[in-house]
This record gives structure tokens, sequence and C-alpha cells, in this order.
């Protein structure tokens, strides 16, 4: 995968995870669909940025995530 599309996803799901999480906490949306957008962009925030770490140039191993 192409690294700039991987740090598209990754400041993507960062941004969803901390708007959810903020307008969770503010009350502006209820607190599950807050929790229902973690639940589902923070691993992918997780997935990206391990990637992201191992998209370089040179030889190298992934990172291990805990996935």
């Amino acid at each position: 995968m192409d690294k700039n599309k991987i740090k598209i996803m990754l400041i993507l799901s960062a941004v969803i995870c901390i708007a959810a999480g903020t307008a969770a906490f503010e009350g502006l949306i209820e607190t599950w669909i807050g929790a229902a957008f973690l639940v589902v962009f923070f691993p992918a925030f997780v997935i990206t940025l391990g990637l992201w770490w191992k998209a370089s140039e040179k030889e190298g191993d992934y990172p291990f995530i805990g996935y």
C-alpha cells in the first residue's frame, strides 16, 4: 500500500475517534453512539499506525501491534 494512502486513513481515523469522544463527552451525541464510533475506528487507527511505521523504503518487519 502507498504510504500516503495509509497516512490519510491514519489521520482520518484519529480525527473520527477524537471527534466522537469529544462529542459524546460534551453531550452532543449519545454516549453509546460515541462508543460505537470508537469501537470501529480505534482498531483502524492502531492497524494503520502499524502499517505506516512499516511502510518504509527499506527492509523491515511489521511492528507488533497486538492484533
